[in-house]
């Protein structure tokens, strides 16, 4: 390595470049798993989700009803419900405006999903109970309808009905994806917001207890929305959270073992650029190979020479990325970045022994093809 730095270096780039796309990948692989799971996991317990669907063939869509809902919560396997809804409409402060997209909550929506509250407060039981005219703004629309002045303690109107500002909040990336929720500028009691025109409830949220299979939990919600009517049962999403936690896995790990398709072809690129250095080495040396083979060098010396070398060159290449890989996660840790990097210590120890079996399987040709030199021949050899 020391003699040919150049074409060294040339050969451990094909490697450094493979390995370094292959360690990205598994450490994008592994934090979408971590991600999944603290998504996931800030639901706590048994948990189905009901969203309103449209069946092809009747050409219906569901709606969830607050009959259903109760009908639900009637259950003795039923816990707790939270129903959403969800609206666009034109909002306006003393000076300015802005076209709203609105969610409507309840009070335990915010330390469910975990919901920055920048200043002010959450909503309280008795203002979603009495619909309340109350609402909590997105920071961007604070900046938008009140652009030099305190929101909170001021007035909003939506739908002719003046809005007082409770609260601020920071609808980020992460909140969206923990409570399954598009991008949302002001938030409303959800009582209120369904007893507006042409507003239904988007989504609920069954908790059960924990107890109760995710199949059984499935088939009770379905039961109770179907009526006893099958063809009713085809006009809303049910799954549980087991199966929402399966699918985006499934995803996850079709998109990751594409990626990891890739990656394995630039490592076997790799692969064939070190065989190629050492088949070159082999040539280059074939005097240096008789003279050792006539002083005492046995065959098996020769072939692990080659074969140690060609494996030094590959892991050499194969530490640089893991390391270079290592340095990368770290630093996206320091910094906001909208997808999330993890990787495990035996992602890098299985990254580093693929690398020495690239140098071994790399090596193999050219070790026996040095090994296989008559001496007389290689001393002769100019």
């Amino acid at each position: 390595m020391r003699a040919k730095p150049v074409r060294s270096i040339l050969s451990l780039l094909g490697i450094y470049i493979g390995v370094l796309a292959l360690v990205v990948i598994v450490a994008l692989g592994a934090g979408a798993k971590e991600k999944l799971k603290e998504t996931f996991g800030t639901q706590g317990g048994r948990i189905v989700f009901i969203h309103p669907g449209f069946d092809p063939v009747s050409k219906k869509k569901g709606e969830i009803s607050t009959d259903d809902l109760s009908r639900l919560n009637s259950l003795p396997e039923v816990l707790s419900i939270m129903q959403r809804a969800n609206m666009e409409m034109d909002v306006r402060a003393a000076l300015t405006s802005l076209h709203a997209r609105l969610l409507g909550v309840d009070e335990k929506f915010f330390s469910l999903y975990r919901v920055p509250i920048i200043r002010g407060r959450a909503f309280l039981p008795d203002e979603v109970n009495m619909k309340q005219p109350v609402c909590i703004l997105d920071a961007e629309a604070v900046r938008t309808l009140f652009p030099s002045t305190e929101p909170i303690g001021s007035t909003v109107v939506m739908s002719g009905l003046g809005f007082h500002v409770i609260g601020v909040m920071d609808w980020n990336t992460a909140t969206g994806q923990r409570a399954s929720a598009p991008d949302v500028d002001i938030l409303v009691p959800v009582t209120w917001l369904i007893k507006q025109d042409k507003v239904s409830v988007s989504f609920a949220e069954i908790r059960v207890r924990p107890d109760v299979t995710a199949n059984r939990s499935v088939d009770l919600v379905k039961t109770v929305l179907s009526h006893g009517d099958e063809t009713r049962e085809k006009l809303f999403i049910v799954r549980s959270i087991e199966q929402y936690m399966q699918k985006s896995q499934e995803m996850a790990n079709r998109m990751q073992s594409t990626l990891l398709g890739i990656a394995l072809i630039s490592l076997l690129v790799g692969g064939i650029g070190v065989a190629n250095v050492m088949v070159t080495s082999v040539t280059e040396r074939t005097r240096e190979i008789g003279t050792r083979k006539a002083l005492g060098a046995r065959r098996v010396d020769i072939l692990l020479q080659f074969l140690m070398e060609a494996s030094v060159l590959s892991t050499t290449g194969g530490f640089l990325a893991v390391l270079t890989g290592a340095i990368g996660v770290n630093l996206a840790e320091t910094m906001d970045l909208s997808v999330s990097l993890l990787l495990p210590m035996t992602s890098i120890g299985l990254c580093l022994l693929l690398t020495i079996v690239i140098g071994l399987i790399a090596g193999v040709y050219p070790a026996s093809r040095a090994a296989s030199l008559s001496p007389a021949e290689a001393l002769r050899y100019e």
